[in-house]
């Protein structure tokens, strides 16, 4: 029997009258992994969230051969474990031990067996030592595998992931993607929304959905190919030593476990802020590199760094969040990505007009999409908006805190582009797991903590 049966599956979101995808025709086998991949903005997200039945849709849907449209759609979900695409969205509790037990909770399991499956998860995925920690002050990376844990831990038939190793460091993604074959083995169906290439290197079909949420091909779907046939950036300018730095920033060594935000790095570090250029923090998941960039930004107190500016000039530093969501207010994203521009003295008309010149280096029609409302978009897009609200504001220091998390690879690629035309007039420090794309930056990476480069990587020297 499949797994997972969809027959002319259109999905909609909640309270539209027009699909975001349409026409899906797609079986699922037990033990299959399915990788989906598109260009953001086509409905990758809607498309997981149709699966799962979490939003509205038309067609036939069935798991097991129970038909979502039966008598109790609740158990129906039972078996099925969903991941978000933001994980701090799915968060419920105030300890990681809680998140992971709710689902187990909820099916009425006994304690005893509630617990088991809380130790064996927390132990296979690393946050045996976080159980009383409070997960909404967890790194996004540990964050992702939380919630990770917490759908694991229902023991689904399925699971439906989206892009659950986007925030991860090398290591933390081949753990996760070691668990997903272990869950594959044992009969489990998984269906991802492909964050990293190493996804779709290991899933057995990597399906391709279209601009406008239009399938074609074999199971609806047509191939998605592996390389990215965007042309490759140009070369991009490393640090500019010519010019004096912007600033200094000394990391005290970690005492203790600490509490709060923190740095964990058992030795100082000293970091310059160059006048110009790009300058990459890398390192492990909860390091403290969004913790140093925050510092930099005057946004986060944190003891252990100290930020001694050498050049004083205005506006100030800028930072783009690592959670766009915690960072968009507005309703229009042609009002977002005015507001800070326009708040640091640039006129509108100029800032409309800089932010329209980056989204087009993005692939975007600045005409359609400056006119759409920002909480209509997908979460790539989202974090496009943001990127551009962020780079159109005048400042001494841009810092951007995963910004490819959520990005096709054709957006990355112009990105890079963007990001070495913005560096040669103002430095740019970026906080990444994106190794891979650090290298094609041609940043200067800066070591937070110890780095285990995926394979493949080549040339990367840390500061």
């Amino acid at each position: 029997m499949k797994r997972l049966v969809a027959r002319d599956l259109s999905v909609f979101a909640p309270g539209a009258s027009e699909p975001v995808v349409r026409g899906v025709d797609l079986e699922i086998e037990p033990g299959e992994w399915i990788a989906i991949s598109g260009p953001n903005g086509c409905g990758k997200t809607s498309l997981v969230l149709g699966l799962a039945g979490l939003w509205p849709s038309t067609g036939r849907l069935e798991l097991d051969g129970r038909p979502l449209s039966g008598k109790d759609p609740a158990l129906w979900r039972r078996s099925i474990g969903v991941v978000f695409q933001d994980p701090a969205s799915q968060l419920l509790h105030s300890t990681v031990f809680d998140e992971i037990a709710f689902a187990p909770r909820n099916l009425g399991l006994p304690e005893r067996e509630i617990r088991s499956r809380v130790e064996r998860w927390s132990r296979r995925l690393g946050l045996a030592k976080e159980l009383d920690a409070d997960p909404a002050r967890l790194s996004a990376g540990r964050q992702q595998l939380v919630v990770l844990a917490a759908a694991l831990s229902a023991e689904p038939d399925l699971v439906l992931a989206d892009e659950a190793t986007t925030h991860l460091d090398p290591v933390g993604a081949e753990d996760v993607i070691a668990v997903f074959r272990e869950e594959l083995a044992r009969g489990v169906a998984l269906v991802t929304v492909a964050g990293k290439e190493a996804e779709m290197e290991r899933a057995d079909r990597v399906l391709h959905l279209g601009e406008r949420g239009s399938l074609g091909g074999a199971d609806g779907f047509g191939a998605e190919p592996r390389q990215d046939h965007v042309p490759r950036a140009a070369p991009a300018s490393s640090l500019d030593r010519a010019r004096p730095p912007k600033a200094r920033v000394v990391v005290a060594p970690l005492a203790g476990d600490g509490a709060g935000p923190l740095v964990r790095t058992a030795s100082r570090l000293e970091i310059e802020v160059p006048g110009s250029g790009m300058l990459a923090l890398m390192g492990p998941n909860g390091a403290g590199k969004s913790v140093i960039l925050g510092a930099i930004a005057g946004i986060v107190s944190c003891p252990q760094v100290e930020v001694a500016w050498i050049d004083n000039s205005k506006p100030v530093a800028i930072m783009s969040l690592q959670y766009p969501e915690q960072q968009l207010f507005e309703d229009r994203v042609a009002d977002e990505v005015a507001y800070a521009a326009v708040a640091r003295g640039r006129p509108r008309e100029s800032a409309l007009e800089d932010a329209g010149a980056l989204f087009a280096s993005l692939g975007l029609d600045p005409a359609v999409f400056m006119g759409r409302r920002v909480w209509d978009l997908s979460g790539g897009e989202r974090r496009l908006v943001q990127l551009v609200a962020t780079l159109a504001a005048p400042a001494s220091v841009y810092l951007l805190d995963e910004p490819t998390a959520g990005l096709d690879p054709g957006r990355k690629a112009r990105l890079t582009r963007v990001i070495d035309r913005v560096s040669g007039g103002a430095p740019v420090v970026i906080a990444t797991q994106d190794f891979g794309w650090v290298v094609s930056l041609n940043a200067t990476p800066c070591q937070i903590g110890e780095i285990t480069l995926p394979n493949g990587v080549k040339g990367l020297k840390t500061h």
